[in-house]
């Protein structure tokens, strides 16, 4: 039996996303959602906007993030070279506050490097403040808000733009910053009876055959094998993996995934505590 009503993967702009948990939450209802999780970027900051939002419109919400992580294996695929994996945690019992506080650790470094990162830019001629960064940013703040911020000052005509020539991985003015293991967030994540499953993982560029005994052996749950960026035949051999699988449509409000949702994926190979 396959369904569309699970979307385990999106965004408000409590990170990088355009709209508030709640409009997410109602754009999910829309679309014929039933089970959905929020997964901000390094923050657990929409939950409870999202969770009552679902109470009003009877949608079962998991609590969930997306957290950036070390590069576990370099990529041996053209064209891939990320500067960081990315786990999605569940949190169907939610989450401590020693875990919380912890999230939080992760999300306050991220402004050191949007520092170094203004740093870089100014060097090279072009001067934003970081205010006007975090005008745009409710949350985590991210290289997408930067983006918008090199838009507003006529740096660039558009994000992907600023990403391409200023700020993406390799680009002049890209900085790192510190980031947890995937087995790291594993453990701390099974401690809090969550789940763990790594996100979009054609983006890290790694043959399937060396990937996944990896990530078992990090003690990674699941694998989302139904992710918009991956193609029905590359689903089909995340299926055959033996790993249980997670769906999500990494919806950021934008116009080419404006909405949660119409993600079609099978229940047999769901992780179970995500069927209906």
């Amino acid at each position: 039996m396959w369904t569309e009503s699970i979307d385990l993967h999106s965004h408000s702009y409590r990170s990088d996303g355009l709209w508030a948990p709640s409009e997410m939450a109602r754009r999910a209802h829309a679309n014929g959602v039933k089970i959905w999780s929020l997964t901000d970027h390094d923050t657990s900051a929409g939950w409870d906007e999202a969770a009552k939002e679902c109470a009003v419109l009877g949608l079962k919400f998991i609590p969930g993030v997306e957290i950036t992580c070390e590069v576990e294996l370099s990529s041996t695929i053209d064209g891939e070279n990320p500067k960081s994996w990315h786990l999605l945690a569940y949190f169907p019992q939610g989450a401590s506050d020693e875990f919380l506080q912890w999230l939080a650790h992760l999300k306050e470094a991220r402004l050191p490097r949007m520092k170094a990162m203004l740093e870089a830019l100014k060097e090279m001629g072009h001067v934003i403040k970081l205010s006007d960064v975090e005008k745009f940013a409710e949350g985590s703040l991210g290289r997408p808000h930067l983006a918008r911020a090199m838009m507003e000052a006529g740096i660039v005509e558009t994000v992907q733009e600023a990403f391409e020539d200023w700020i993406g991985n390799d680009s002049p003015a890209f900085r790192s910053r510190p980031l947890p293991s995937i087995g790291e967030v594993c453990r701390r994540v099974r401690a809090e009876s969550g789940i763990t499953s790594l996100a979009h993982c054609k983006y890290y560029g790694v043959e399937l055959e060396v990937l996944i005994p990896h990530i078992k052996q990090l003690g990674v749950d699941c694998i989302e094998a139904f992710h918009h960026s991956h193609s029905d035949s590359y689903r089909l051999k995340l299926i055959q993996s033996g790993m249980p699988i997670t769906v999500g449509g990494d919806s950021h409000g934008t116009e080419n995934r404006p909405s949660p949702g119409k993600m079609l994926v099978p229940l047999k190979y769901l992780h179970p505590a995500f069927c209906p």
